[in-house]
Formats: C-alpha cells, sequence, structure tokens
C-alpha cells in the first residue's frame, strides 16, 4: 500500500467514525477500527496513528452534513449500515408456550413514583411489541403499594405513564391500582394463614436476619398454631402492632440455599397516607406476593421483566404452586445501562419539587416526556428497544444510538436555520449588491424546496454577527466563508469587520479556510435553546425564526437538532442531538 492508499484508507475510517459519533471523531477508536480489521497496517501503527490524529483534527472542522457527504462521495458503503448503531432489524424469538393459553395476556407495571423514563422503555416496548404480534391484552397495572421512604407514591405519575405510553404507540386494553385490590391480598393473606402456609412475625427484624435467617433457624413464630397467627394478623390490621411491629412472612423454607429466599416477607405495616386511598390500610403487600396474586386473578400468560426480578419470580412460583395454578411463562432480559444518561426517579423527584428542574419534561429526567419535548421520535427509541432483543446479557450502550435513528427519521423534515450564540459583529464591506440578501436552501437535500430569504442591508449597512468561538480560532487577516453567501477577509480592528473577497465556495476551499455559521443584525431573532444537562444557551436566529411554530423540529446548521417548545415571548428549542 502506498502512502496516497493509507492516507485514504485512514480518511474514510476518520469520517466513517465521524458520522458514526455525531461529528466528533476519535483518534483511539479510529486505530482500534482500523488495526483490529487491517493486520496489513499493523507494522506501520506510528504512520497510521500520525496520519489519524492530523485527519481527525481536520476532519473535526467540518460540519456534520459536510462529513456524511464526503463519506458519501469516497465511500457510500460505510454509510447507513445497521451495524452502525447496532439497531439492525431483528425478528424476535416466538413467545414460549402460546398455545396453553386462551391467549396472550401481558402487563405493564410501573410503580407510580414518577413518569416513565428512557430506562423503562426497553419493558414497556417488549411487551407492547409482543401483544400486537399475537393480538393478545396488554394490562396496564399501577403498581401502586406503599413503597418506601425513598420510594413514594407520586400523585401525578397516574396520568404522566399513561402519557408516555402514548407517546411510545402503546396499545393497552384496560387499567387496574394495585391500591383498589387491598381486599384481594387480603384474603389470599388469611388463606395462607389457615394453610399454614404463612405466619405473622414479630421478631426484631435485625434480630432475625442475625439468629434465623444467616443461621437457618426458624424462629419462635413460625411454630404458632393458625388461631394464634389469626390473632396476631387482626392486631396487624387494628394498630396493636406499631410500623415494623410485624410482618407476614411465606414459608418458603428456612434451609433454602439462598438466604434471599429464607421466610420472605410478604405483607408488612405502613402507616403512609396513600394519594387514592388515604389511610383506609394500613397492611401493604411486597411486589412479589401481590404479582403472585394477581398474575393468576388477572389471567396473565407471559411476563418479561429484568434480570434483577428473578428473586420475585421465584416468590410468585411458590405461590403459583401453593394454589396449583398454571405458571405464566416467565422471560427475563440483563440489566440495561445507558452511559450517557443518568436515571433516578428519586432524585428527579426531589428536583422538580424543589423547582431546581423546570417540570417532569426537564431532560435531566430522563423521561419520556423530555423525550418527547426535545424531539425525539418514538419511533427510534423503539427500534433501539427492539434491537436489543431479550439476551440475558447486561448492555451499555449510548444515547448515540437513539440519536441516530432519530436522525434517520426525521432528518428530511427538519427545515435548517442559521443560530450564534454569543456574536461578534462585523461591519461588511465590498458586498455586491446581488449579494445583499442571501438564499440557503431550506433542506440542502431536498432543493424542491426552495430557498430561505435574508436580507442583510439596514440603513446603518450590513453588520453580520459569527461566534465568538469561529472568530477567536481566526488570526487578523484569513480568509472565511459565510456558509451559503460569500467569503470574506477578517480584518481583527476596533470594531472587527471583513472585506468581500469572492462569492464561490471553491475558493475557500483552496486555502483551506473556516466556514462559519452567521446571522444578521438586522431582524436577528433572540432564541434560548435548552441543552441536555438543563443549561441555556442563548443565542440569535436568522430573521426566519420568527415565524417558527410550537412542535417544529428544526436544525440549527453546526449546532444540533432541536424542537420548538415555546415560541412567546420568545423562542424556546429543546436541544435534542447532533
Amino acid at each position: 500500500m502506498d502512502d496516497s492508499e493509507l492516507e485514504l484508507a485512514v480518511r474514510k475510517a476518520v469520517l466513517e467514525n465521524a458520522v458514526r459519533y455525531d461529528g466528533t471523531p476519535n483518534v483511539k477508536s479510529v486505530m482500534s477500527a482500523l488495526l483490529g480489521a487491517r493486520a496489513d497496517l499493523r507494522p506501520r501503527a506510528r504512520e497510521v496513528r500520525e496520519i489519524t490524529e492530523r485527519l481527525v483534527a481536520e476532519v473535526e472542522k467540518m460540519g456534520l452534513e459536510e462529513q456524511r457527504a464526503e463519506l458519501m462521495r469516497i465511500a457510500p458503503e460505510l454509510l447507513e449500515r445497521p451495524e452502525e448503531t447496532g439497531t439492525e432489524e431483528r425478528e424476535l424469538p416466538d413467545l414460549p408456550n402460546v398455545d396453553m393459553w386462551e391467549k396472550v395476556v401481558m402487563r405493564l407495571a410501573p410503580f407510580p413514583s414518577g413518569p416513565l423514563h428512557i430506562g423503562n422503555a426497553r419493558m414497556v416496548v417488549l411487551n407492547d411489541y409482543y401483544t400486537k404480534r399475537y393480538n393478545g391484552e396488554l394490562i396496564l397495572v399501577f403498581d401502586d403499594t406503599i413503597g418506601s421512604a425513598e420510594k413514594v407514591v407520586e400523585p401525578e405519575a397516574y396520568d404522566l405513564i399513561p402519557e408516555g405510553l402514548e407517546y411510545l404507540g402503546v396499545t393497552w386494553h384496560r387499567t387496574v391500582y394495585k391500591s383498589d385490590r387491598l381486599d384481594l391480598f387480603y384474603r389470599y393473606a388469611v388463606d395462607l394463614i389457615r394453610r399454614g402456609e404463612a405466619y405473622v412475625c414479630d421478631c426484631d427484624a435485625k434480630l432475625w436476619r442475625k439468629e434465623y435467617k444467616v443461621k437457618k433457624r426458624a424462629c419462635p413464630c413460625r411454630g404458632l398454631g393458625v388461631e394464634d397467627n389469626l390473632e396476631r394478623w387482626e392486631k396487624m390490621l387494628d394498630g396493636t402492632y406499631p410500623e415494623r411491629g410485624a410482618a407476614v412472612r411465606l414459608k418458603t423454607g428456612m434451609d433454602d440455599p439462598d438466604p434471599a429466599m429464607r421466610d420472605h416477607v410478604i405483607l408488612r405495616i405502613s402507616e403512609t397516607e396513600h394519594p387514592r386511598v388515604g389511610t383506609r390500610y394500613r397492611v401493604w403487600p411486597l411486589l412479589e406476593f401481590s404479582w403472585g396474586v394477581d398474575d393468576h386473578e388477572l389471567g396473565v400468560s407471559h411476563i418479561i421483566r429484568g434480570k434483577d426480578l428473578v428473586k420475585e419470580g421465584k416468590i410468585e412460583q411458590h405461590i403459583w404452586d401453593i394454589y396449583g395454578w398454571q405458571h405464566p411463562e416467565l422471560m427475563y432480559y440483563g440489566r440495561l445501562k445507558f452511559q450517557d444518561a443518568k436515571l433516578s426517579k428519586s432524585k428527579s423527584r426531589r428536583e422538580v419539587h424543589a423547582g431546581i428542574y423546570s417540570g417532569w419534561d426537564d431532560p435531566r429526567t430522563w423521561s419520556l416526556q423530555s423525550l418527547a419535548r426535545r424531539g425525539i421520535a418514538a419511533e427510534a427509541l423503539r427500534r433501539v428497544m427492539l434491537s436489543l432483543g431479550l439476551s440475558i446479557v447486561d448492555i451499555a450502550i449510548s444515547m448515540k444510538a437513539v440519536y441516530s435513528e432519530n436522525r434517520k427519521i426525521r432528518d428530511a423534515e427538519a427545515p435548517r436555520l442559521f443560530f450564534v450564540h454569543d456574536p461578534v459583529w462585523l461591519e461588511v464591506s465590498g458586498l455586491p449588491d446581488s449579494l445583499d440578501v442571501a438564499h440557503p436552501p431550506v433542506h440542502p437535500d431536498f432543493p424542491e424546496r426552495g430557498v430561505r430569504t435574508i436580507p442583510l442591508r439596514s440603513e446603518n449597512g450590513i453588520i453580520i454577527g459569527i461566534a465568538q468561538s469561529d472568530y477567536d480560532k481566526m488570526e487578523d487577516g484569513s480568509l472565511f466563508r459565510m456558509k451559503d453567501l460569500a467569503n470574506f477577509r477578517l480584518l481583527k480592528g476596533d470594531p472587527p469587520s471583513c472585506e468581500f473577497h469572492s462569492a464561490e465556495v471553491e475558493r475557500i476551499r483552496e486555502v483551506g479556510g473556516r466556514i462559519v455559521q452567521w446571522v444578521p443584525r438586522r431582524d436577528a431573532v433572540e432564541v434560548d435553546m435548552v441543552m441536555v444537562d438543563g443549561s441555556v444557551v442563548t443565542g440569535l436566529a436568522e430573521p426566519g425564526a420568527a415565524q417558527l411554530e410550537t412542535g417544529t423540529f428544526l436544525q440549527f446548521e453546526r449546532v444540533g437538532f432541536g424542537r420548538v417548545f415555546e415560541t412567546r415571548p420568545r423562542i424556546r428549542v429543546a436541544f435534542a442531538h447532533k
């Protein structure tokens, strides 16, 4: 391989890496891909690295559209490959033993501590996918039993959760509230006590763990008779026992190899007021007990959930075996971690209530509402979640996979606009009259959509703003191009200015000059852009931004995509991605 062939090979790899990672190539990533796939390049690793570092620095200066355009020209086969994001379409496996059930019935079981967030999307999408595939029934069950001091029921969640499901295009057929079913759970609790399968334990919890659970010994409560246990049960209900004073334990066995399975608690006392039923109940079921009952009562046939709930599944199976019920099919998938999204409903709840976050649609909550506000198409999220399948292996993915899918879906609809943060104003001289109105395309890939019209000249002449960051990177006297307008020579005087040089884009490419965004001072529109970290970038957009409507998904060229969520008293845009 000669030097020119090596240069081309590296350039292809750098451009591919840049397009894959939203316009920002990485030397280490490019080197790994090149040397991993090309054994013939490994002896020339030092030379390859030098070329890679140079080309990464060069390609970084290009906009994402320019990077894609060049990659399309020199290596179109590297664009839009399924493995680019790991979201290739795949047929998910059949549900097991479907013919043993009258129909497929599945359930979504969110605890209403807040809206659904992106971490819940996998569970939601998989259940929706399979019920639609088998023409089955999907039940939305608010798993709203009393949680813990850290995990509390958020009243707004009763509306926010269905709103999130609607955003994802989920079809559910009925809604059930666990808090309406306490009497049912009480009946089963009494029945289990009468059968000798459960007992009321008033041992101190720490003592029980240390002296009985760890040592695999039965506590004194376990051997009490049915009548004694029923009497204790009534004391749990009537307030004789205080909170944490007693609990109902299921006789799962004190000799189980798994300590977590030894006589597990299935009901406990809590006097926390509930937003739906107030203080009507003081004994609340734990998740595994309520589901051991309800998966049978609701006719659930198949359960898809994260593998962190395997223990809960075993408790359910124990209950089903006691009653001789048919076991729903249990399927688990591995943990999903987003490398660039911090998920915590409890933290989000605190910040929302403290006013630190703007609301549940604040981008830092990573709620489905926040994704909708940013213009993330539900189909983009569905594609990524389905691409993960039902693997039991833990998976770490980047939000860039979602952004890549969103770009494929929404790029064509997104009009282009110029936006400049922290502008430096340049007095323009020498611009021909024929160019004092700019006509950049509405969308560069669809010339039939026409052009935007940006008047430049005012009674004070032509004054144009470019980003401070671009201004700082250019030397006095250097040539640069205002995108879709003309080429200029920069004069860093006081005040700074620029003079017209030429119109053809080829002239600026010949000298390697910068191509920058710009806005005219005349009729520039103030815009607030809310970023993913909650910060607000204030800048100016071209005059046409004044006509934007709420809900418009757009691209500020070389800045990124976003969605307009407010137009009065000023334009406000939620940043989506690059």
